[in-house]
């Protein structure tokens, strides 16, 4: 029987060839490396995992309102039930969304009320572990991603390869990371379910099959790296693949071109057995995740529904997202690409254009021969998605999040061959003039990336969450506690109210007043469904009418501000009342009366007209917070300003009355 050579082991000296002895000691030295890498990706995976963790619990600033009203809200009102003060918006009444992804943090809502009851936790400690949690849980799935960005550049550039290292320093490192992977937005999910997918996709079968050479015993092409730890039979993996693509399409519809690209590609690389065993598997595990979505949709909904049919026809057909925004044709390249890339753009952009003319990289060693087909296939998706999304005219950067993997895996390698040379301490190039320039622009890149990451997490628009947080505190000191029975006071109110003169959305909602006896009611922002054109042009929403005459606006839907005792006959206003008799029910976004609040919340920018409005009321300031150094929306520039009601001139806040 003649020997096999292991391509992996390298020959003695001499020449010898293998020998049965020989053959032992190489599976015993394949063995040996993987179970060091399968160490090292468990290194790495754990350090991903507390690193995203302290991302998520460092983060104090607002971004989207979607980041807390398609997820954390609904979640909120499938645990804790209908009448818990979760704000559920027009797209859940319209079933535009998918009902999987708030179930996720509604399982973990009710794990976590669970064990803090187990633990009689004080309100105060409830409420900061309901906060934390859903980011906690977030922060895995971006490590995830995160991991399998670092696994798809191993595949692409060869394991333990210079740029599979760069990729997985990038994506850490990445200031757009740092602000959004953590987030509870759907689009940071469908991010990490894109890269897991990409990962697993079949990307052998698109190889010249002259090239790859390799088939296995159903037809398949399989990779030559069969030595990789991680390896998973064809099956196995391609239905991996399409089970997490199908809940990223579930999740985000617009994921579906990623997905109609690759699909096109292997239309014309793919022999005749790979495309009906992708058909056969693509249809399995569709209906698989379709059938799992309907029935979390049908016990969210009470009825059957099908949300990316209802998102389409209201995004496209009806154009409501144009009522949020429309944006220059060329938003994607001269703002979301910058956006998602910062220092990175310029290694971004050459590698997509040399990956597009199949330009070989100078990696060495050189790169696996699956590599110019990942790298070709991953640059024509990051062109033609950004491309299709602008003919929509509604358009945000973390709409092409998902590509944010992808492009960091193709920077990987001019980033490397940029910088390597000049902080590689084994690089004969590293004493000369131009290594010395290289080091001081990486040390100044990742300078700039750490400022990015710090002032947009930290500094700018961390009002909105401070000023809840002061609510909280609020309600924690002077509304859940009672003074001693002995003590000659009356008791003090159990149910505290607040309303928010901002743009619709501007600050989270249940998900961070947690408290229940905390009553609130904000502008509202329903866009103009089922109406004409021509009086979809008219139409004006709440927070609309409210910025074009605020003073109008409140006399007319509150009424007299509550004034001070002496002004009222010596009596302090009922809280939750207005001044009118009206009884309110506009809390959390409910159809019903407005009522003046116990605490009015605005951004800086309206204070002047409040205070002219107001003047002579018993509303004085109690609180402000810093929020940001400007805003394209003028509305929302200046600090975050919270007034409180008060009793009369030197005295707290009114103690009597509740919400009525």
């Amino acid at each position: 029987m003649s020997s096999t050579t292991d391509p992996t082991v390298s020959p003695s000296v001499g020449g010898s060839v293998d020998t049965p002895s020989n053959g032992h000691k190489g599976l015993r030295q394949r063995a040996l490396r993987r179970a060091q890498h399968a160490v090292t990706s468990r290194d790495v995976f754990l350090f991903l995992i507390a690193f995203r963790i302290l991302n998520a619990l460092s983060i104090k600033t607002f971004f989207q309102p979607d980041e807390y009203f398609q997820s954390l809200e609904p979640a909120w009102q499938i645990a804790f039930g209908p009448h818990s003060g979760a704000w559920i918006t027009w797209e859940w009444k319209h079933h535009l969304r998918s009902a999987i992804h708030p179930y996720l943090f509604a399982t973990l809502y009710w794990l976590s009320a669970a064990l803090a009851e187990l633990l009689h936790l004080s309100a105060h400690s409830r409420a900061e572990l309901l906060i934390a949690a859903p980011k906690v849980l977030q922060a895995i799935f971006a490590a995830s991603g995160d991991y399998y960005t670092w696994q798809l550049g191993q595949k692409v550039y060869g394991r333990d390869s210079n740029e599979a290292w760069a990729t997985l320093a990038m994506t850490v490192c990445s200031p757009w990371q740092w602000f959004c992977s953590t987030r509870t937005l759907s689009n940071c999910l469908e991010t990490t379910l894109t890269t897991v997918a990409l990962y697993s996709w079949p990307w052998q079968w698109s190889l010249n099959k002259a090239e790859n050479g390799k088939v296995n015993g159903d037809g398949l092409s399989s990779d030559k790296d069969d030595n990789h730890p991680e390896r998973v039979d064809q099956s196995t993996g391609l239905r991996r693949c399409l089970v997490l693509a199908a809940m990223a399409c579930v999740l985000r519809p617009t994921n579906l071109l990623i997905w109609a690209c690759l699909a096109c590609f292997s239309l014309f690389h793919t022999t005749k057995t790979e495309r009906i065993v992708l058909l056969r598997e693509t249809a399995i595990c569709g209906s698989l995740v379709l059938a799992i979505s309907a029935l979390f949709d049908r016990l969210y909904y009470r009825q059957w529904v099908f949300p990316p049919f209802h998102f389409l026809y209201f995004n496209i057909a009806q154009s409501l997202a144009v009522f949020y925004g429309r944006n220059d044709w060329s938003y994607y390249l001269t703002q979301g690409y910058p956006l998602l890339l910062t220092t990175y753009l310029p290694f971004a952009l050459l590698d997509i254009y040399r990956a597009i003319t199949r330009t070989p990289t100078s990696q060495v060693p050189p790169a696996p021969p699956i590599s110019p087909t990942i790298r070709h296939q991953l640059a024509t998706i990051s062109l033609l998605v950004p491309l299709t999304l602008t003919l929509i005219s509604h358009k945000e950067v973390r709409f092409i999040y998902p590509l944010l993997p992808a492009l960091h895996i193709l920077a990987a390698a001019s980033v490397t061959s940029f910088f390597l040379p000049a902080v590689s301490p084994a690089s004969p190039t590293r004493t000369t003039r131009t290594s010395s320039l290289k080091r001081v622009l990486f040390l100044a890149l990742l300078l700039a990336n750490a400022l990015l990451a710090l002032l947009a997490t930290t500094s700018h628009q961390p009002g909105p969450l401070a000023a809840l947080a002061y609510l909280r505190a609020e309600h924690q000191s002077h509304y859940l506690t009672q003074p001693p029975a002995s003590a000659p006071l009356a008791p003090a109110p159990t149910a505290m109210t607040a309303a928010f003169l901002m743009p619709c959305h501007s600050t989270p909602w249940r998900s961070h007043l947690v408290h229940p006896a905390i009553h609130a009611w904000a502008l509202g922002c329903e866009p103009p469904v089922n109406l004409n054109a021509s009086a979809r042009a008219l139409y004006l929403d709440e927070a609309d009418q409210f910025y074009a005459h605020p003073g109008q606006w409140l006399d007319a839907h509150l009424g007299t501000p509550p004034r001070r005792k002496g002004m009222l006959g010596g009596k302090a206003p009922r809280r939750g009342l207005g001044m009118g008799g009206v009884q309110a029910g506009a809390w959390d976004g409910k159809q019903g009366a407005k009522a003046w609040p116990d605490y009015l919340v605005f951004f800086g920018a309206l204070e002047g007209t409040l205070s002219g409005v107001l003047a002579g009321s018993a509303y004085r300031e109690c609180w402000r917070g810093w929020n940001s150094w400007g805003h394209d929306d003028a509305r929302r520039r200046g600090d975050v300003v919270a007034w409180c009601l008060r009793g009369g001139e030197g005295e707290g806040r009114a103690g009597s009355g509740g919400v009525q």
